[in-house]
């Protein structure tokens, strides 16, 4: 599981900044894997506390599928990503595509939540994170 966890981590952290190239201008910050691969593991340090005191076992199973659902998103983005290479697509396009993938990935995690029988308001301290960030990296 955590060969699996640390392969999403990089992918999704390789994806995303991988988009930000289609968005940069739109960014303050010079977005890269390495900021990406911080931003994820902050998430997981930020909901940590809301849900210490499950245990071990289940709180690995949470980020396990949790990182999971980033990688889905990951394959998600690549669609545009790839398209742009060829087709570029006006920033409008590429950000309304990027919130589909967030909506989908969204309801994906919530539904994974309930099937481990965990609190729902896991999603919304995901969401409640990158909104947090959000205001340090879109101009």
């Amino acid at each position: 599981m955590i060969a699996v966890m640390l392969i999403s981590i990089s992918i999704t952290a390789y994806t995303l900044s991988s988009f930000s190239l289609l968005i940069q201008s739109l960014l303050t910050i010079p977005y890269d894997w390495k900021l990406e691969a911080a931003i994820v593991i902050g998430q997981l340090a930020f909901q940590f506390p809301f849900i210490m005191k499950r245990k071990r076992y289940e709180i690995l199973l949470y980020y396990y599928n949790m990182l999971l659902v980033s990688l889905l998103g990951s394959i998600l983005l690549w669609p545009i990503i790839l398209s742009n290479r060829y087709y570029p697509s006006s920033q409008l396009v590429n950000i309304i595509y990027f919130f589909i993938v967030v909506t989908v990935l969204f309801f994906e995690h919530r539904r994974r939540v309930r099937k481990l029988k965990l609190p729902v308001y896991l999603c919304y301290t995901w969401v409640v994170y990158r909104m947090l960030l959000l205001p340090f990296i879109i101009n």
